[in-house]
Order: C-alpha cells, then sequence, then structure tokens
C-alpha cells in the first residue's frame, strides 16, 4: 500500500456500507473508536457500481499503509436460517428458493454466523463489486446488515428489564427493521423501506396485530439515529394504539463508548464496529 507520508502510525479501518442508492465509506481509529471520514457516494445510473468503487478506493485517503482491515456491510435482501439446520453447500439453493428474482449468477450468496441467536443469515453481493474490494483489500470482511443490528438487540434485550414483551423498531437512513427477540431467539424479523412516520406506524402496528402482542402489556422500543427528526412524532402516533412506547436513541445500545455518538454513522454500521469485532 502506498505510504502517507506521516511519521506516526495509527492503525485505521476502512468500512464501506453497500446500498442501493449508492455506497459509503467510513475511516475509524481502531485505538480510540473515533470516527475519522465519513463519505457517501450516490449511484451513478452511466458508470457500473463496481467501476466507482474503483475509482474512489483507489484514492489515497481510503487506500493507504494505515488502513489495515476493510469490513464490508451489504444493505441487500436476506434470510435466515437455525443454525443447526444451515448447510454450507445449500446457501446459493436457499437463497434462490427465497429470492427467485435474485441474478444467483452475478452475485455471490454469503452468510453471516450468528451463533448467540442460533441462526445464519444468508445474503448475496455482486461479483464484481466483491471483486474490485478484493483487489485492494483481499482480508476484507463481509457482513449481512440487518444481522449486525440484530445482535446488538439481543444483548439489549437481555440487559433491560421489563414486563411484558418487546417489539423493536429501529430507523436507519433508508428504512426500518421490525423485530421481536424472545427467550434469546429471533421470533420475527423483517425490513421495511419506509421513513415517513405514518408509513411506519402502520408496518409496525401490522406486524404488532399479527405477532399477536398486548396493547396494554407489551412494549414498543423504538429506536432511531440521532439524525432521524421524527422520532417524535412517530412515537406520539403508536400512543394512540399502545399503552407502552419506549423511545430510544442508537447511541443507548452502546453505551460509554464515543462512536455510537456518531450523528452521521447509522446504527447498523455502529452494531459491526462497537459490538461484532
Amino acid at each position: 500500500m502506498p505510504a502517507t507520508g506521516n511519521k506516526s502510525f495509527t492503525p485505521l479501518s476502512l468500512s464501506i456500507r453497500l446500498r442501493a442508492d449508492g455506497f459509503s465509506f467510513y475511516v475509524c481509529d481502531v485505538q480510540s473508536n473515533s470516527l475519522i471520514r465519513g463519505e457517501h457516494f450516490a449511484a451513478d445510473a452511466n458508470v457500473p457500481i463496481a467501476q466507482q468503487l474503483q475509482r474512489e478506493l483507489s484514492k489515497p485517503e481510503y487506500f493507504n499503509r494505515q488502513i489495515d482491515q476493510a469490513y464490508i456491510l451489504v444493505c441487500t435482501p436476506s434470510t435466515h436460517v437455525p443454525l443447526e439446520a444451515f448447510r454450507r453447500d445449500e446457501a446459493t439453493e436457499l437463497f434462490a428458493f427465497t429470492f427467485p428474482q435474485e441474478a444467483v449468477t452475478s452475485n455471490r450468496v454469503a452468510y453471516t454466523i450468528l451463533p448467540e441467536l442460533e441462526s445464519v443469515e444468508l445474503f448475496s453481493i455482486d461479483r464484481d463489486v466483491e471483486d474490485v474490494i478484493l483487489q485492494y483489500y483481499p482480508t476484507a470482511r463481509f457482513f449481512a446488515s440487518r444481522s449486525m443490528l440484530l445482535e446488538r438487540l439481543l444483548r439489549y434485550d437481555d440487559d433491560i428489564e421489563r414486563s411484558g414483551r418487546n417489539l423493536y423498531c429501529c430507523i436507519s437512513g433508508e428504512g426500518i427493521i421490525v423485530a421481536q427477540i424472545e427467550k434469546g431467539r429471533i421470533k420475527y424479523a423483517n425490513t421495511f423501506a419506509e421513513t415517513l412516520a405514518p408509513n411506519i406506524q402502520y408496518y409496525v402496528l401490522n406486524v404488532w396485530q399479527m405477532l399477536g402482542l398486548d396493547a396494554e402489556t407489551d412494549h414498543l422500543v423504538v429506536i432511531a439515529d440521532e439524525a432521524y427528526s421524527e422520532q417524535k412524532a412517530l412515537c406520539q402516533g403508536f400512543e394512540l394504539y399502545l399503552r407502552n412506547i419506549d423511545s430510544v436513541a442508537s447511541s443507548d445500545l452502546f453505551p460509554n463508548v464515543a462512536l455510537a455518538r456518531e450523528r452521521n454513522m447509522p446504527v447498523d454500521l455502529k452494531a459491526l464496529l462497537l459490538n461484532r469485532l
């Protein structure tokens, strides 16, 4: 890797968050868990995403001797398989059965093992995109976005003391994750590409009813990035239907960690850097 010219050496990590609307780079100080640089690159309809990635990765601020590890967070459709039923050689077949519209021929089916949740999350990544990343960072590690957050929710669910059951609604920049964890296992998990309060209320209340949760005794836990401006209005809307609404900042999932308070870093990436690694 090219030298940066700095006399002191501070180990850094590069996190690449891949989304349908483009990708983001986050450079973090490994020792202090602090964000050094964050930048989003919108998708260009006239340029393949792999070509865009190669152009940006070739820049010295994202490819230098101080960055010794890269973590890739993939925000694509995914599905869960119980850990005891998972077979590596069946991953592609299982994913294609769940998402027949996915072009498995051009995508590689990958997986994230979640031992604490006793499940495996299957997801896909474009092979050209993967090849470009591995060209610059051969030891890059790939993770499913949703699985990182579910792991953190499991630990948060174990730590809190509430009567009744909990349904989690986690809001990030491009949508929500709705999940219920019961007795240390995923009972329900789904994503919805919604950020407007009325639409979120519609989906969450439908899930609440489908799971048979009690409006008087069970809890809805709303978790949002600090930059999300509609959290108060969202919770007030839920209060019309549910008795117990708990509003939680995403930084509260990672107490006493400076990186968790970064307003421009999505909660799933915080979970990857602070919980998994």
